[in-house]
């Protein structure tokens, strides 16, 4: 769902809320979780080994009680419940810390309900599946036949089906939305939908990247075939039948009666916030852990709990069965289930799925034919690692592996040519990674830094801190994707940049050249020759900069400012007006022809920083900007989101240059210091 205000956090992306995920998982060992294969035989990474461990009600709460009493979970723990599943048994259902902090309510983990985020689109795949074994849903017809008319805009020769909707390979052009600053009444998912349609840019079935929109997208074409609200059907045909008894998409009075409450990272409480639309068929669930057992046994019993069966145990089997791997060797999705944190696989074949929202971060795994399952749920931001942490945790225990070494795969040297290039981040453009040839191997560059990658199979490599690097080639023997530490989205090769005539080689062409990563089109066969680096920016266009990097769709809607009305730039402005990012002046114009300053843009930036919840670090400076100005000019230098723009007093505290017009290669220097806040951890 949309509703996301921190930028920790990662399936749910919303606006840049990716870039805290990108964060730890850079900072982590094997960052998300895509290590080397620990076996000199790749193919064994789908393949399960023989279970030796015990898996006993007593062991497992000794195992979670021991977890959860480390001090570094203990730290960052307010409140937390963990399943455990085995052999159609709950092993273990138990809560630890509070479930609100101020009433020193704990974890009852038949009670407390948790938002459950995006766990919710398990369970809006399960209900397609119950269609698609109906025989009222084909899996991969032209999803255009169940839409009653709606158009889906798609710019390829290949038609849209559910399987891509299922497995985030839609090819969307916008994936992720955010909410309107202010919910003044309940959208509904079918108006929803209608507004929010994104166009199919990129041949569906191509291309990996977390799709959120997919998944209310088909909790609406549910509704239409079932002729009942998309949240009746999930209480009727999948939460009553698991006795789910506290599940629900509606936010109701026992809901709220029971919901943990959320808590960021600097330990205050979050204020509960309304789904938007109201019902929100990929992040808008609710639910206890006691319900999310009943769920997994579902799943690891052939569709069967007790007398209740919800699919059958072929169509159990086709959704766990892996639909989408860049290599073979190296899976990416089922239907509905992901395949996160591949490092503590250890020889298992596992599924997953992720969820997180401001205030509640959890992860469920299964693995089907040992017929186990957990699931770990936590109601504060500063928490949010502790699913990748358990899980790691509860495979080294019951699944231990010990590492070997991996043979290089012979590549000659004149080969290396086709993987180099600059692959950049389909889910948001922000995040690139530079290959090169180096002496005869090949370096990987970006926010983690350089490193080498060693070539371990066909298209596969690993850098020095094990983690994998997997190419995919177009029918052509091209190489144009990559799958490299961040789990929810590949990444695309763009095309060369050009070589601006009017950049010198001096203090700004680094920053010019980065943010032309950002803007480049993958369709560009012709490029500008001309940066104009001294040319001055107006508003309209640093509005229309700022909605591509942060990959939004522009607004169709009526513009808010009566003086953008057929503007090129009017869809642009109007998106960051509606999510309280622009303010105009009292009689609704905003000039957007007008030279912005650089106290304006600063002060843009950070509107859009407090939305997603940057931490607002701020700085003394030099200059005197307007007082609407001074807040938003301090985080802007406190950020350090500068370069050789800015002059400094004789006591080394920045002038900003407030008052001063926004030039083209300064704007460039915002995007390209904006980028190293987002993934630095700044």
């Amino acid at each position: 769902m949309k509703k996301r205000k921190s930028l920790r956090v990662p399936r749910e992306l919303k606006v840049i809320t990716a870039s805290f995920l990108v964060v730890s998982l850079l900072l982590s060992p094997t960052a998300s979780g895509h290590s080397a294969v620990e076996s000199k035989n790749n193919s064994k990474l789908e393949q399960s080994k023989n279970f030796e461990g015990l898996l006993t009600s007593k062991e497992v709460e000794h195992f979670a009680d021991k977890f959860f009493a480390r001090p570094e979970v203990k730290q960052k723990l307010v409140g937390a419940a963990f399943v455990v599943v085995s052999d159609n048994k709950v092993l273990l259902n138990k809560g630890y810390g509070f479930s609100d902090l101020e009433k020193r309510d704990l974890v009852d983990p038949e009670k407390t309900v948790f938002r459950l985020a995006s766990i919710s689109k398990v369970m809006t795949a399960t209900a397609v599946m119950q269609l698609v074994e109906q025989g009222k849903i084909d899996l991969d017809k032209n999803i255009e036949d169940y839409l009653d008319g709606l158009p889906v805009p798609n710019q390829t020769d290949n038609p849209l089906t559910l399987r891509h909707l299922l497995t985030h390979t839609s090819g969307f052009d916008f994936t992720d939305y955010i909410s309107p600053a202010s919910i003044k009444d309940e959208q509904s998912l079918e108006q929803f939908v209608k507004e929010n349609m994104p166009t199919v840019v990129r041949t569906p079935g191509e291309s990996y990247r977390y799709d959120n929109f997919a998944f209310n997208l088909q909790g609406y074409i549910l509704q239409n075939i079932v002729g009942i609200p998309f949240e009746e059907y999930m209480q009727e045909h999948v939460f009553k039948p698991l006795h789910m008894n506290n599940s629900d998409f509606r936010m109701t009075e026992q809901v709220k009666k029971n919901l943990a409450t959320g808590y960021g990272r600097d330990g205050q409480p979050k204020l509960q916030y309304p789904n938007d639309p109201v019902i929100v068929p990929d992040g808008g669930m609710f639910g206890t852990s006691s319900d999310i057992a009943q769920f997994m046994l579902a799943h690891l019993n052939e569709g069967r709990l007790g007398d209740s069966v919800i699919l059958s145990k072929s169509t159990i089997e086709e959704m766990h069965r892996t639909q989408v791997a860049i290599q073979e060797q190296v899976p990416t999705m089922a239907l509905g289930f992901e395949k996160f944190y591949r490092h503590a696989y250890h020889g298992q074949v596992v599924i997953g799925k992720a969820g997180d929202l401001p205030g509640y971060h959890s992860w469920m795994w299964l693995i089907p034919d040992k017929k186990i399952g957990g699931f770990v749920i936590t109601n504060s931001d500063a928490s949010q690692e502790i699913g990748e942490e358990l899980f790691t945790a509860f495979m080294d225990q019951y699944f231990p592996q010990q590492k070997q070494d991996i043979d290089e795969w012979p590549l000659r040297a004149n080969e290396l040519g086709a993987y180099t290039g600059t692959y950049r981040y389909l889910r948001q453009p922000y995040m690139f990674f530079d290959i090169k040839n180096e002496l005869g191997k090949l370096s990987i560059s970006g926010p983690n830094g350089t490193h080498t990658l060693k070539p371990i199979g066909e298209l596969l490599f690993v850098d020095e801190a094990g983690n994998q690097a997997a190419f995919k080639k177009d029918k052509d023997g091209n190489i144009t994707y990559l799958d490299y530490l961040l789990p929810d989205s590949w990444f695309g090769k763009i095309p060369d940049l050009p070589q601006y005539t009017d950049v010198a080689n001096n203090a700004y062409a680094g920053a010019i050249y980065n943010s032309t990563k950002l803007f480049i089109k993958n369709d560009n066969d012709s490029y500008d020759t001309h940066f104009f680096p001294e040319k001055a920016v107006t508003r309209g266009e640093f509005a229309s900069q700022l909605i591509q990097f942060a990959n939004l769709k522009p607004s169709e809607k009526s513009p808010i400012f009566k003086d953008t009305e057929g503007h090129r730039y009017r869809h642009s402005i109007q998106t960051l007006s509606e999510i309280g990012v622009l303010v105009g002046t009292p009689d609704r114009m905003f000039y957007p022809d007008r030279i912005i300053t650089r106290q304006e843009a600063a002060t843009i930036l950070w509107r859009l920083s407090m939305s997603v919840n940057i931490p607002l670090i701020s700085a003394q400076i030099a200059d005197h900007p307007a007082p609407w100005a001074e807040e938003a000019v301090k985080f802007v230098v406190g950020a350090r989101i500068y370069g050789p723009d800015v002059t400094t007093d004789d006591k080394g505290v920045i002038n900003y240059r407030s008052h001063d017009a926004l030039l083209h290669k300064e704007m460039a220097v915002i995007w390209d210091r904006f980028i190293k806040v987002l993934t630095s951890g700044t």
